[in-house]
């Protein structure tokens, strides 16, 4: 490291900001890999295939299974009629022009700012529009202007003073377009019938509305600000039951507190990729795990065999996903929950768990090719100068929400979601177990029967758990780790490594002390069905989405199926996989294709 030609005494800022300078030079900035968070090991002999995942946002849907079992679908798109004519609205607007003016204050105005103001006050009263004129010098004139102004006009003009030293005056009562627009969409929000359908399921008003939001690549976090931001509300506000993939079309249940039906409907006319259907009244609100799972239909273009060869790509791949029905899949946590930048999250939650909360806001702060483009110039503002936190927090955008946070560490870290700190333990502990004993299970594995206890020899050998019973723990407080000792070992060697120890997860924050949970280690899809696709386009259409199927079906009364079938699709030289399948919650449809 070299210093400064300057000569100076090495203080606590100089030292820190050198610190930071380390951090940000000491790693290549790539992406990380599936090595780098414990992703290793494969289960059967599968034959290996390379294709292109998520090449259009169709080839990737997902339906949320809800707790009754039911596959989310997008039924209806209630659309509403106008009934109120803008015509009647104009003559509503024109009665409301009619009014006495006061004379003896109309005077007044006409001394102050003179004859030739009046004439336009009263067209401004009348018809609307504006009007501006030079404004009285003395302060106590303006007053008096303002208070005539009401008298005279009966409370319909608007009068304010501009920076450019002027009196504006314009229509009070919304006789402009835009407010008659306004007028007219609140009047026609409270006359127009909902579509028969929407009645029919929306039951009698509780206190919440339930609906299922459709969107198309749009975050979850994104759709729910945008709902929000329509509504006038907090997005927290807003409820989901799960977090899926951004790139995809996703069909989930939401809900909102005290939101008229009649008010979420009128919001489809104004978004662009979010559409709200299927709406009911409920007691209860939907919250986070509010579901049973998820219903995957994947398209994979390019399908190639790995290892090359002249055998039957068809033949390979039947092979690979009949494996897939029988032996299921690791079940990992995603690359997607670590991120993808140079810096990845879990990284900075191994520095918050021990204690360094400004390292690891600093790695946060990094600049690396990989992050959000928005931020590139607040990241390299804050390396120029770490001590210079408020230049670097003006260029930050707001969706950065760690990396915003005012120079306290430790508050700023707490934005990290807190599963996010030990994920990549778990995963690393699985696959140093599924190394050692495949796909058998081992006495003293544990089961989540009813709660997460030690297998006997003697369940083994009656079969009466596999190893789809089999959990492993996320470290935490109020979790019992294998009793076997070589997997105990894992988790005290690897959590080691780190400064760490599986015994010692209590945090003298309170939020940082982690409960751990257990999570299966293996996991079978359900209902796994799949088709070959040949096409020459490489933009081809392969899935329809939700919402074409209920345009097509309210065109031609007919529903078509989901999967286009070959006789659709220009036949070529090039295969496609469509895959569907169902998995539970936090269960990863990329770690089952891998």
């Amino acid at each position: 490291m070299t210093s400064s030609p300057a000569i100076r005494a090495r203080t606590e800022d100089t030292c820190e900001a050198d610190q930071f300078t380390r951090l940000l030079t000491e790693k290549p900035a790539v992406g990380i890999t599936e090595v780098d968070v414990g992703i290793t090991q494969y289960l059967g002999l599968r034959a290996r295939f390379s294709g292109v995942l998520k090449q259009r946002y169709t080839d990737f849907c997902v339906n949320e299974i809800t707790r009754s079992g039911e596959v989310l679908h997008v039924q209806n798109v209630p659309v509403k009629a106008p009934l109120l004519l803008p015509q009647l609205m104009e003559e509503e607007y024109r009665k409301e022009g009619d009014f006495d003016i006061d004379e003896v204050a109309e005077q007044q105005i006409a001394a102050l700012l003179g004859d030739e103001c009046i004439l336009s006050l009263r067209e401004v009263a009348k018809s609307g529009g504006s009007y501006e004129t030079k404004k009285p010098d003395g302060k106590d004139e303006r007053a008096n202007v303002h208070q005539l102004i009401r008298v005279a006009y009966n409370g319909k003009i608007n009068s304010k003073t501009t920076t450019e030293c002027t009196l504006r005056f314009s229509r009070l009562t919304g006789n402009s377009s835009r407010n008659r627009r306004q007028d007219l969409g609140r009047r026609n929000q409270a006359l127009e019938p909902l579509d028969p359908m929407v009645v029919d399921n929306m039951g009698s008003r509780e206190a919440f509305t339930h609906f299922s939001v459709f969107r198309e690549s749009q975050k979850p976090r994104d759709a729910r600000h945008i709902i929000a931001k329509f509504l006038h509300t907090k997005p927290k506000l807003v409820t989901i039951a799960g977090t899926t993939d951004q790139r995809g079309v996703i069909v989930q249940r939401a809900s909102i507190a005290d939101t008229s039906i009649e008010r979420l409907v009128s919001l489809n006319k104004a978004f662009h990729g979010i559409v709200l259907s299927d709406f009911r009244y409920e007691k209860e609100q939907i919250n986070s795990g509010y579901l049973r799972g998820n219903e995957f239909i994947i398209a994979i273009r390019d399908v190639e065999l790995s290892t090359g060869g002249s055998n039957d790509i068809e033949t390979v791949l039947n092979e690979a996903l009949t494996s897939l029905t029988k032996t299921g899949f690791i079940n990992y946590f995603d690359m997607q929950r670590f991120g993808t930048h140079s810096v990845p999250t879990h990284e900075v939650g191994l520095k918050l768990l021990q204690k360094r909360y400004k390292e690891a806001v600093q790695q946060l702060l990094g600049v690396r090719p990989l992050a959000v483009p928005q931020s590139v110039a607040a990241r390299e503002q804050y390396a120029r100068d770490p001590n210079d936190i408020d230049s670097a927090l003006k260029l930050m955008p707001s969706s950065c929400m760690p990396e915003k946070s005012r120079c306290n560490w430790l508050n700023a870290i707490r934005h990290i979601p807190m599963n996010l700190r030990v994920i990549f333990i778990w995963n690393t502990v699985v696959s140093g177990r599924i190394a050692k004993f495949g796909f058998n299970h081992d006495a003293e594995d544990r089961s989540e029967s009813v709660t997460a206890r030690p297998i006997t020899r003697e369940e083994i050998n009656t079969g009466k758990f596999t190893i789809f019973d089999v959990v492993m723990p996320s470290p935490g407080l109020d979790v019992e780790y294998p009793a076997h000792p070589d997997l105990r070992a894992l988790y005290e060697q690897i959590m080691a490594k780190e400064g760490l120890s599986p015994y010692q997860m209590r945090h003298k924050v309170k939020e940082f002390s982690l409960s751990g949970a257990y999570r299966h280690v293996v996991i079978m899809p359900g209902n796994v069905q799949w088709w070959y696709r040949r096409y020459s386009d490489p933009l081809q259409q392969m899935i329809r989405t939700d919402l074409d199927i209920v345009r097509a079906r309210e065109e031609t009364g007919v529903e078509p199926s989901r999967v286009l079938s070959q006789e659709e699709i220009p036949e070529g030289d090039r295969v496609g996989l469509i895959l569907k399948f169902r998995l539970g919650p936090s269960q990863y449809a990329t770690m089952a294709l891998r």
